[in-house]
């Protein structure tokens, strides 16, 4: 177990070859060796098969609060991390650790844990947190992928193999909000322009995130990974949970990193900040509760609420900033002290609910769309269908992840409860958890189905409204072709008695009627090229030239002979 010793304050000094920090390891750790092995590990490049390069700004963040370089006093924020620890013997101990050096000392004691961390990172609690608790720095790493992905210099090295991710698992999370309701009715194309609009802010979003995250200047602020404009009425924002599982000789701590932290800011960048400014100003909520439906919920009300002591100062705009403050009310404490897998079933379940509440928000979106097909007169734009659909797969792989998940649970060798009837339990937990998430997953491949065959007939109806269009062209042109008929003889007689006949009827030697012979065959040579078009007459010349070419040949044979 890591042990407090000051040590050498620069990370990068020589401290001789640490001990390994396996899971399940006994040997004792610093923060500073913690760090000073990430950095080291940064440093491999090609001089090994195991490179470490993609590890180079993970290692820059974690190392700030220990450079003896850092002329500031670094203050760690107090809001990052939550732990409960699990004994057999009695209820969970809930504790708001203050300081990373606290939080150290709470893995002093013989307990299993669940340990929440929120938001942007604050280097120094990831640092006590990996040594304290053997985390593996790889899922400090994979959490942040997304920010290290967006520098210049790109690896490409997540997602990994499956193999790799036993202990580590990342589950997606919705939150919908409401925009204001004096936005109005909007028009497709305008609503297609926000969107764009939008793509441009979380763009702006994601470099400001990402100078924030390599400075540490926003830590515990909330991280919001995607940012989905449905319709006029609502929005929905996507957040990652990356839950790890370490062994020490004290027992197990599940490590459950929420994207969620403070509540979001309209003074902060993003898409959604004019929406929580003018929501404010107007008293109206922004996001919408997660809503579980749990067996007789309504008759325990008081039961399922936060203790008086934990709930937070002000109102939380999202059901996720509630998760680490009443943990595990529904679940056996008994089965939570020895499973960690049924310990973080609430997380699941939880994560499964926001992504329901999410479908049905598509679900009544698509059925809006579908309904306005039957509109008379109605031009619906395919680009609903085809911006939900993208939407759907994308979450029917995040499902895909998550059911695999549950199944290796097994194969990952977590621990499992050694009475009989306490293991039956948390496995028909575990059935029950994946029951729920194979009909989310199914649910969200009907509804992509259901948007590919809506986009087909509103394809299908985009042809046949061209079709119609060009059959009302084609008669418009008869029309003028009718017309022609009468105003082209008309036109005739008029420029024949417009003529100068004079030297016709002055000179009876040419007379009038050179005039019809000229015309007459020039007017039978048009209605013959009208008849005729240029590959019928490029195939009769062909086919002449043919012809002359054999008649030469056996000419030639004949004179020959």
């Amino acid at each position: 177990m890591a042990t407090l010793a000051p040590g050498n304050p620069n990370p990068s000094a020589r401290q001789g070859r640490p001990a390994s920090i396996r899971s399940g390891s006994s040997k004792r750790w610093t923060p500073e060796q913690y760090i000073a092995s990430i950095g080291a590990y940064a440093k491999q490049r090609s001089n090994t098969l195991f490179t470490g390069v993609h590890f180079t700004r993970l290692a820059h963040i974690l190392e700030q609060p220990f450079s003896s370089s850092a002329k500031r006093d670094y203050t760690p924020s107090s809001t990052f991390a939550t732990l409960y620890k699990y004994t057999s013997g009695g209820p969970p101990e809930y504790c708001e650790p203050k300081t990373p050096e606290e939080l150290a000392q709470h893995a002093e004691t013989e307990a299993n844990s669940i340990l929440f961390l929120r938001g942007q990172p604050c280097p120094m609690w990831l640092a006590y947190a990996g040594a304290s608790y053997h985390v593996d720095p790889e899922f400090f790493y994979r959490h942040l992928d997304f920010v290290f992905s967006m520098s210049r210099k790109r690896y490409f090295a997540q997602p990994s193999l499956i193999s790799t991710s036993r202990n580590l698992i990342q589950l997606s999370y919705m939150t919908v909000g409401e925009l204001p309701s004096s936005m109005g009715d909007i028009s497709q194309l305008k609503l297609d322009s926000l969107r764009d609009s939008a793509g441009k802010d979380m763009v702006e979003y994601f470099n400001i995130l990402g100078k924030n995250i390599t400075k540490s200047s926003s830590p515990s602020e909330s991280i919001v990974r995607s940012y989905h404009l449905l319709d006029k009425h609502h929005f929905a924002i996507e957040q990652q949970v990356s839950i790890y599982l370490g062994q020490t000789e004290k027992g197990w701590t599940a490590v459950v990193w929420l994207d969620t932290g403070k509540s979001l800011s309209p003074k902060e960048p993003g898409p959604w900040a004019k929406t929580l400014q003018t929501n404010q100003a107007t008293g109206q909520e922004t996001f919408l509760p997660w809503i579980q439906a749990h067996p007789f919920a309504s008759l325990h009300a008081a039961s399922l609420s936060i203790a008086h002591d934990r709930r937070p100062t002000k109102e939380m705009e999202q059901s996720a900033s509630l998760i680490h403050l009443g943990y595990g009310k529904r679940l056996d404490k008994q089965i939570m002290a020895q499973d960690p897998f049924y310990a973080l079933h609430e997380l699941f379940i939880n994560c499964a609910y926001s992504e329901a509440q999410f479908l049905n928000v598509i679900e009544s979106k698509i059925r809006e769309d579908t309904a306005a097909e039957l509109i008379p007169d109605r031009n619906v734009s395919p680009a609903n269908m085809i911006f939900f659909q993208g939407l759907l797969d994308r979450h029917a792989e995040s499902l895909r992840r998550s059911i695999m998940a549950i199944n290796s649970r097994e194969d990952a060798g977590w621990p499992r409860p050694t009475d009989t009837a306490l293991r039956q339990k948390s496995t028909a937990f575990t059935h029950t958890l994946l029951q729920d998430f194979r009909s989310l997953l199914n649910r969200t491949e009907i509804m992509s189905d259901l948007c590919k065959s809506r986009l087909h007939i509103l394809m299908s109806r985009a042809g046949i409204v061209e079709s119609n269009k060009a059959i009302e062209q084609a008669k418009e042109v008869t029309k003028l072709t009718r017309l022609a008929f009468v105003f082209v003889p008309l036109s005739f007689v008029s420029s024949f008695f417009g003529m100068n006949l004079g030297p016709f009827v002055d000179r009876p030697a040419y007379g009038l009627w050179i005039f019809f012979a000229i015309s007459g065959p020039l007017v039978l040579l048009l209605l013959v090229s009208l008849s005729w078009n240029v590959s019928q007459i490029g195939h009769v010349f062909a086919r002449k030239g043919k012809r002359s070419k054999q008649e030469e040949h056996a000419f030639e044979t004949k004179d020959s002979d």
